[in-house]
């Protein structure tokens, strides 16, 4: 008998748009071309776990991996963590089939040692697992059980492989917006104190041949029906230009698929954003994240807010809508601090502004040992439930009423996060696609009042 794999995504998060479980897809892929036939299950897109028994009974799968997509909201207003959801499919799972159960994904990866103990799993791959699942399926189907129970991976330069999207799955993201997602690189260089990219890729890029990526945007839209494509990597525009090099083969390709992505704003260019316009470009994401430079900072973000004041205005230039997120209530935010920041954010013109308020305290991350050292957080505490730093120079209720009393009303300035859902999908249902920053910009008098932000 065949060793077939099946493949669980539990993320059933959906703001500010539901996101395809792309990773799933990129494991999917190398599955295939190590000789394996592997099925997806979607907790989001089947509704829940009704169908799962049925799955695990018609694949029969020598293996059952458990994707851990996010740990919960990271929205201090809305704190919400996701392991309870996550101990209740293991346990319908160890229901239905006593195979081997390997756990990955983002959130486990953040913390392999307490999700393990916690979900009582075989197996768990800490990292990419394009390598290291393949290689434990051929262990498992040979009848060898590894000893090791936590596989770690290494960033490794040969991961691209075929991307195997499911139609069915595929079909219920579409029909929330028509975006599939889409990466062209591994790993961020930056170091923001929050961020636990560089953690979960490595500290240096990996990058996707340019012409690869503009024909896999090609085919998701002629074989699966995308109306527009979100770009998944840490931050788009690197410092290498390799994102130039996307859009130039997106241009020669002919791409008439709207697409956005997450952009750092800085070290661009008029020129850089006509050519990222004619390959496609329709919205830009940018994690400018503090209001103002002492919060920059205290971010280390290694950039000012005149920078971003620049990108803003030459994507204004453009006609490109921004979406802007910050935090507020980070490392050195004050009062003066806070008023600063929202004087600066009415500066961004043609841009939807997201504030979040204070910072969810991952470890291995600098804005860890900065808590530590605050005297906020104790170095044993547990991080797995949500932790949220705030800065010990301003109350979190001043910050939390003061946000809320500047943008009464500001239709393009959303807070706290979770108010934008209703937004986003009222007008997915009424066939709009994409992430939506320019109606929200343009057509604010037409949907003002439709969702109440405070």
């Amino acid at each position: 008998m065949a060793f077939e794999c099946l493949l669980v995504s539990t993320n059933r998060v959906v703001t500010p748009f539901p996101v395809y479980p792309l990773g799933v897809a990129h494991l999917l892929g190398a599955l295939a071309e190590a000789g394996y036939q592997s099925f997806h299950y979607d907790l989001l897109a089947e509704g829940g776990l009704g169908g799962l028994a049925e799955m695990i009974e018609f694949c029969k799968p020598g293996l059952i991996g458990l994707s851990i997509r996010n740990l919960d909201t990271v929205d201090s207003t809305a704190p919400e963590a996701f392991m309870e959801g996550v101990l209740e499919t293991v346990a319908f799972i160890r229901r239905h089939s006593k195979v081997p159960l390997v756990l990955g994904g983002p959130a486990f990866s953040i913390m392999p040692e307490i999700i393990m103990d916690l979900l009582q799993a075989d197996y768990g791959i800490v990292g990419e697992g394009e390598k290291l699942l393949p290689w434990l399926a051929a262990e498992l189907s040979a009848g060898r059980k590894p000893s090791q129970k936590i596989l770690r991976s290494k960033p490794a330069e040969t991961i691209w492989h075929k991307v195997v999207y499911d139609q069915k799955i595929a079909d219920h993201y579409l029909a929330w917006g028509g975006m599939l997602n889409i990466q062209t690189k591994r790993g961020c260089p930056y170091r923001c104190s929050y961020c636990s990219y560089p953690v979960l890729e490595g500290k240096a890029y990996r990058f996707r041949e340019p012409q690869e990526v503009a024909a896999e945007v090609m085919r998701v839209g002629a074989e699966y029906g995308a109306k527009c494509i979100f770009f998944t990597d840490s931050v788009f525009n690197d410092r290498q230009g390799h994102y130039l090099e996307v859009a130039e083969a997106l241009v020669r390709a002919g791409n008439q698929t709207p697409w956005c992505a997450y952009f750092r704003p800085q070290n661009l260019t008029a020129a850089d954003l006509r050519l990222m316009k004619r390959a496609g470009l329709a919205a830009m994401e940018l994690g400018t994240d503090g209001g103002c430079n002492t919060t920059l900072a205290g971010l280390q973000k290694d950039f000012t807010f005149d920078d971003v004041l620049r990108v803003n205005e030459l994507a204004a230039e453009q006609d490109l809508a921004c979406a802007h997120f910050l935090i507020f209530g980070g490392p050195d935010e004050t009062r003066k601090t806070l008023a600063e920041g929202l004087a600066n954010i009415e500066k961004l013109k043609n841009s939807v502004v997201f504030a979040f308020t204070g910072i969810r305290v991952l470890p291995g991350t600098a804005m860890h040992q900065r808590a530590i050292e605050d005297g906020v957080l104790s170095a044993e505490q547990s991080l797995l439930e949500p932790f949220f730093y705030f800065s010990p120079h301003i109350d979190e209720q001043e910050i939390d009423l003061t946000i809320r009393q500047a943008w009464r009303g500001k239709f393009d300035r959303i807070y706290p996060p979770a108010a934008l859902q209703g937004r986003v999908t009222l007008m997915h249902s009424k066939g709009h696609v994409g992430p939506l920053w320019d109606m929200l910009i343009s057509r604010r008098q037409k949907y003002d009042g439709v969702v109440n932000i405070t």
